[in-house]
């Protein structure tokens, strides 16, 4: 139980967190990069790679797919996975509920997984 209540109270900083709702309105139903949603929200690279890394983690994000851009280097785009969030403080514990938007509903951004292992 102990673990859930931790789960619930590192969920809700993460959710409140400033550059995590800015990377939540950005990437609702439009896929960007890292380096697209630094530059878009105004967040530090660094603090970017962290923050969506985390949010990933967490099911808040999620990676729909990755292009090549220059020699083998694939960029990853990530979109938002989450549609409402809905934190609660009562009896002195927090508690989150996020309904999460449905695999059929996110977009899809380059190669599948199954194409890869595709000889052409």
């Amino acid at each position: 139980m102990e673990g859930i209540e931790f789960r619930d109270e590192e969920l809700s900083r993460l959710i409140s967190d400033e550059y995590a709702g800015k990377i939540l309105s950005a990437t609702y139903k439009h896929p960007m990069s890292v380096q697209q949603i630094s530059r878009g929200c105004a967040i530090p690279i660094a603090v970017a790679y962290r923050r969506v890394a985390k949010m990933e983690e967490h099911g808040l994000v999620k990676c729909v797919g990755y292009e090549e851009v220059y020699r083998g280097k694939k960029v990853s785009y990530y979109e938002c996975a989450v549609n409402m969030a809905k934190v609660t403080f009562a009896a002195g514990k927090f508690d989150i509920e996020i309904d999460f938007l449905p695999e059929s509903e996110l977009s899809r951004i380059g190669p599948s997984i199954i194409d890869e292992g595709e000889d052409v």
